[in-house]
């Protein structure tokens, strides 16, 4: 087991999920499937994840017309994979967010600066889609107006099942509706406590405080639930707590503050008053599913891959992680750029080994 411990918690390294591939197979294996270039994770309770892969940057595949990597993915943390939707609905997907009332799948758009809301059930048999019909909500307008979008990234729901959007190019947060209604924002360009410079990924904790990941200040601000400025995690100063383009953050059940590192590839943790805890860098004993595909495609090889004490050391690490996500039970999952969900557990009564 590859544990990293730090102030009486240790973090424990799980396994990774997926492999490249627009697939959705049905084999001896199970139901397997994949990823491509996944950017953002939910977690949406009873062990199911979502999953955005953003794809080859909208090419079109030949013999189908469309981008068929780029898609939303569900699956469970033991690599069921369960199906995929909205395949070929998006330009540039960012950020998906799960409602808790209904379990109701929302994914921001970049490019058509659109909020598009799915039925979590609605999965589609590979490779067919219907991209002018799965949404169930689709709202959204570019401009820099109250209301209006330009870039929005990293979505969450708050308790009141109102939406809180990052919208990174107008370097603001704003709050809607499910259906689209405008509550309020708070945000301008600059440096400054409660400023942004491309913003891109939020998450809201127990207590209803915001964290936005101000990707071009190298730093997650947290704010209060209207706004209000509270405090800063990380910095670019060199030191142990610094970050280079952090992109994600999540929070779990103790108050600690998770943040995907994307520039220095790997995930740095805080305490509730910001002091860095460690940093988790991918950790992984097995070769991810993108490198079996690659490597060796034989059942047995893979498994002798998998057993390998000293397996290719880049392929160890994360690559740049950008998405994250903690479930009810503080399993941690993190998207790579490799192709695959990353997951650790967290674990408060772990004592060290006798020596």
């Amino acid at each position: 087991m590859i544990t990293t411990t730090a102030a009486g918690r240790t973090w424990h390294y799980s396994h990774n999920l997926g492999r490249h591939t627009a697939e959705h197979n049905q084999s001896k294996f199970g139901r397997t499937g994949g990823y491509s270039f996944p950017v953002d994770v939910a977690a949406a309770g009873n062990d199911i994840l979502f999953v955005i892969s953003r794809g080859w940057g909208h090419q079109v595949v030949v013999n189908f017309g469309f981008d068929i990597y780029l898609r939303v993915s569900k699956t469970t943390i033991d690599e069921d994979h369960i199906g995929d939707f909205a395949r070929g609905a998006f330009t540039w997907p960012a950020g998906i967010a799960v409602s808790e009332s209904d379990g109701s799948v929302f994914v921001s758009d970049e490019y058509e600066c659109t909020i598009s809301g799915f039925d979590p059930d609605g999965t589609i048999v590979f490779p067919e889609r219907n991209s002018d019909g799965e949404h169930i909500e689709r709202w959204g307008a570019k401009g820099s107006e109250p209301g209006m979008l330009n870039g929005p990234t990293g979505i969450a729901f708050d308790g009141s099942d109102n939406l809180y959007v990052v919208d990174s190019l107008n370097n603001r947060v704003q709050t809607f509706t499910k259906n689209g209604e405008f509550l309020k924002g708070w945000g301008t360009v600059g440096n400054a406590e409660g400023e942004f410079n491309r913003p891109w990924g939020i998450t809201i904790d127990d207590e209803g405080a915001v964290y936005v990941a101000d990707w071009g200040n190298h730093r997650v601000q947290k704010f209060g639930p209207d706004g209000e400025y509270l405090m800063t995690f990380g910095s670019q100063n060199g030191s142990g707590s610094s970050l280079n383009h952090p992109a994600g953050v999540a929070v779990d059940s103790d108050g600690d503050v998770y943040v995907t590192d994307w520039g220095n590839r790997r995930v740095q943790i805080y305490e509730p008053d910001g002091e860095v805890l460690t940093g988790l860098y991918g950790d992984m004993r097995d070769h991810s599913k993108a490198a079996q595909y690659v490597l060796a495609r034989d059942p047995d090889t893979i498994k002798r891959m998998n057993r390998d004490d000293a397996p290719f050391k880049y392929l160890n690490k994360f690559s740049r992680p950008v998405g994250i996500d903690i479930d009810e039970h503080d399993r941690i999952f993190v998207t790579d750029a490799l192709s695959r969900v990353v997951v650790y557990n967290k674990d408060r009564d772990y004592q060290e080994p006798p020596l």
